[in-house]
Order: C-alpha cells, then structure tokens, then sequence
C-alpha cells in the first residue's frame, strides 16, 4: 500500500469518527453510519450493509463512506464552511445544518442536491443571518459526483 492511500485510508477512517462522535440530538430513527474500509476481503459484504443502511436513512444506496469523507473535506475546506460554519454549526452568514429545521427544502438526499445546484436567491432567503446568495455549487466548479458527496456529507449531518 502506498503512503498516499494510507494517508487517504487514514483521513477516511478519522472523518468517520468525528462524524461518529458529533452527537447532536435529532428527531429521526435513522440507524447509525457504519464505517468500511477497503483493504480487507470482507468489505464487499460490509459495503452492502453500508449502502442498505444509508439507503434506509434516506441516502441512495450509490452515496458511500468514501463519498460522505469527500464531501466532508469538500465542504469543511470549500466555501460552504465560509456561510455555514465548520460542519455545518451555524455559520455568521448561513443557516445551521446539523438540526432538524431546514428553511428552503424538505431536507431528503434529493432536495440537498437540488438546493446545491440552484443556489438560493438572496431575496428568497429564509433565515435572518444569511446575508448573501448561495451560488450554485456554493460558487466552486464542483463535478457531478463531488455535488453529490457534498450532498450527502450534508444530509448526514442532521439525519444521523
């Protein structure tokens, strides 16, 4: 293994515990995330029971662990962060994303990847500390697949 996929595996694992330990009371039945790691031949089976339980917490079962850790460092390292806040906590300028009340959208996978490509208009804002339009893609050029692990970063940080 080379030291840039044992750093990677090792970034991926660490994201997934501070997920883990991020314990916010939120109103859902949503099972716990399960972590996989694919160095080990047991993962195939692992990473089914991953996608069937993110599948059953309303993420399609496509949104994997590698996603939710690139969507973690996408947003924590991109200009969501900026109005948000580090995970999501309430940011100066963006509503927070780690509770229950979303503002614009219903809050399923589907919507958060819909509200990320629109944007939202600075006059349709809904919260009284956004001061500023969300760009499509937060204004960064991300491709289809990083839209959709931001998307899923997101979601999970308010239905877990």
């Amino acid at each position: 293994m080379s030291n840039s996929s044992t750093f990677r595996n090792l970034i991926f694992i660490a994201g997934f515990v501070l997920l883990a330990s991020c314990a916010r009371h939120v109103s859902t039945s949503a099972a716990p995330a399960t972590v996989t790691t694919s160095s080990t031949t047991t993962v195939s089976s692992s990473s089914t029971t991953t996608s069937s339980a993110a599948a059953s917490r309303g993420l399609p079962a496509s949104v994997t662990p590698a996603m939710l850790a690139e969507g973690d460092s996408i947003f924590n390292h991109g200009s969501c962060q900026r109005c948000h806040g580090m995970n999501g906590t309430n940011g100066r300028t963006g509503p927070d994303l780690t509770d229950a009340t979303w503002l614009h959208i219903d809050g399923s996978y589907d919507s958060i990847v819909h509200i990320i490509s629109t944007g939202v208009a600075a006059a349709d804002f809904k919260s009284p500390t956004s001061r500023f339009p969300m760009r499509p893609m937060g204004g960064m050029p991300l491709t289809d697949e990083q839209l959709h692990a931001v998307a899923g970063y997101v979601y999970t940080l308010s239905h877990h």
